[in-house]
């Protein structure tokens, strides 16, 4: 019944006996039940033959059996952890995940042995993205209790939320070899070979530009993978790719701001740039992730291609500058056809060859390449600008001033288009009236020789003595233009009625407020009397 006879025995059966031994262990239960039921340990304990200590030495095991307060308990520090835990609980469900960790980390320096206390402080961490520190407190808890099912699954998903899935699966098996056919596991298992399926898919479609595709499997990786900077790249130029420029540029400079060295984001972010009309900035980033990674092919070939284009529309503007319209038209397509899916670009390259031919007076070609710029761009004012002046050439009054409304309404501010408005209002005004000018076919700078030439030749085409064979229908019709010819040169030779029909003035305006000329051009003269006047 005495502790040290018993230790004694003990000690005998050791030398005689395998440490295996049923006897040998009831022995030694015996020594510690003893001792926690009935002595408290004084000056000294005898741990086994020749080893003596002081009872202020005692070990931490002894301690919490020898004191019977704590029996059935909990010792003193882990109340405290418990407290500690509970603390952190009630603050990760307000959502405070940081002082969440804080109350966590109390819990596990009261008690680092409780494997819960790591798992929660690793949850708590995985919220705050802050995935490494999370990683090392499940495998610290997986440590503590191999079968803890939480921490192998909570450090996959701290892998898997930044697409490392390799890591993620060497996790899982890790779970399954320790705890076969784990159901746990073997869900967050197929959910990463379909993630692994998914993201494979993701970058063929991109590299083959089928974006609508890209589209479909990147949305469906982002929930699984939010701080994936792979995943965030591929999102990014899938919005390139899908000419949501604003978009990939904000994507790539929050991921440069965590890594300003990433010459993959460089490019990506000079890339959205470039395409949406932000030429030297898009430059300076091809060239900084030159700078960073002098091998990055996409950037140099990205760089090489827009300095071949800026060359070849530099190089049409001095052409067009001094006159050259045919070589800064060659310019112009050479430039086109360098990237045929930068749009922004395209448009001003196009616009900028419709001015060429504007020069050129190939009007018909020039509206082509207005059509064409705003099919890439349209919201590109100057090519709503160009082709109405080419309207304006070709007579199309209306269009003309459709387009300037156009204008004038995406920048109420100018006045330069304000006045084109107005000048094409008036023009399409005139239009409405008898076309004068084209009655007699003469131009409208035409001088007072070339008018009477053309009235005198227009007039004997329609005078009804050389019409009275023909039907009455034609009779009609030429004694109609024949009256219109007399109307237009009877203005038209007149400077102050010219000068008041190209000032837009009615018809009615003009014959009523001035003179005649010359003796004749009056408007209510009979058109034959005109005729026997001007040929005498």
């Amino acid at each position: 019944n005495h502790p040290t006879s018993l230790l004694q025995q003990r000690t005998r059966w050791l030398s005689q006996t395998s440490s295996a031994n049923p006897l040998l262990l009831v022995y030694t239960q015996s020594v510690f039940c003893i001792r926690s039921a009935r002595f408290s340990v004084s000056e000294e304990t005898e741990e086994c033959p020749g080893q003596r200590r002081s009872a202020t030495e005692k070990p931490e095991r002894e301690s919490r059996v020898g004191d019977s307060s704590t029996v059935g308990k909990r010792p003193h520090s882990s109340m405290s952890a418990l407290e500690c835990k509970e603390k952190g609980n009630t603050l990760y469900k307000a959502g405070k995940y940081q002082e969440a960790v804080e109350a966590y980390t109390e819990a596990i320096e009261a008690d680092p042995d409780d494997h819960t206390f790591l798992g929660n402080r690793s949850a708590a961490l995985l919220m705050l993205k802050k995935y490494d520190q999370a990683i090392a407190d499940c495998m610290k808890a997986t440590q503590l209790d191999p079968t803890y099912v939480k921490a192998y699954i909570r450090a996959s998903k701290c892998h898997s939320q930044q697409a490392k899935i390799y890591e993620a699966k060497s996790v899982l098996s890790e779970c399954l070899a320790k705890i076969p056919d784990c159901p746990e596991a073997v869900k967050e298992m197929e959910t990463l070979t379909q993630l692994e399926n998914d993201l494979s898919a993701a970058k063929e479609h991109l590299g083959t530009n089928d974006y609508d595709r890209a589209t479909y499997y990147v949305d469906r990786i982002l929930p699984l993978c939010p701080d994936s900077t792979e995943v965030l790249s591929l999102r990014a130029e899938m919005l390139i790719g899908r000419e949501k420029y604003d978009d990939a540029m904000t994507v790539c400079w929050a991921l440069l701001s965590k890594d300003r060295q990433n010459p993959d984001l460089l490019f990506l972010r000079g890339k959205a740039m470039l395409y949406s009309g932000q030429v030297d900035p898009a430059m300076k980033h091809f060239q900084e992730a030159l700078r960073v990674d002098p091998d990055h092919q996409r950037a140099r070939e990205g760089l090489k291609a827009l300095k071949t284009m800026e060359k070849a529309k530099t190089g049409g503007n001095e052409a067009f500058k001094i006159g050259k319209c045919d070589d800064a038209i060659a310019l112009y397509t050479e430039a086109l056809g360098i990237d045929p899916r930068n749009k922004m670009y395209n448009s001003t390259v196009l616009c900028n060859r419709a001015a060429a031919k504007m020069r050129k007076r190939e009007y018909e070609g020039a509206i082509e390449d207005c059509n064409e710029s705003l099919k890439l761009n349209e919201g590109y004012i100057k090519a709503f600008t160009r082709r109405a002046e080419c309207f304006l050439q070709t007579e199309e009054y209306e269009k003309a001033v459709r387009d300037l409304e156009k204008a004038s309404e995406m920048d109420p501010e100018s006045r330069d288009t304000q006045q084109r408005l107005r000048n094409a209002k008036l023009e399409l005004k005139k239009s409405l009236r008898k076309n004068y000018y084209k009655i007699l076919d003469v131009k409208k700078d035409a001088d007072e020789n070339d008018i009477k030439k053309a009235y005198k030749r227009a007039a004997l085409k329609y005078h009804p003595d050389k019409w009275a064979n023909n039907t009455d229908e034609e009779k009609d019709d030429a004694e109609k233009a024949f009256k219109d010819v007399g109307e237009a040169y009877s203005v038209l030779s007149d400077p102050q009625k010219k000068r008041r029909y190209d000032a837009g003035h009615d018809i009615e305006d003009i014959e009523g407020g001035c003179g005649g000329h010359g003796g004749f051009g009056h408007g209510d003269m009979d058109p034959n009397e005109l005729f026997a006047a001007f040929m005498s």
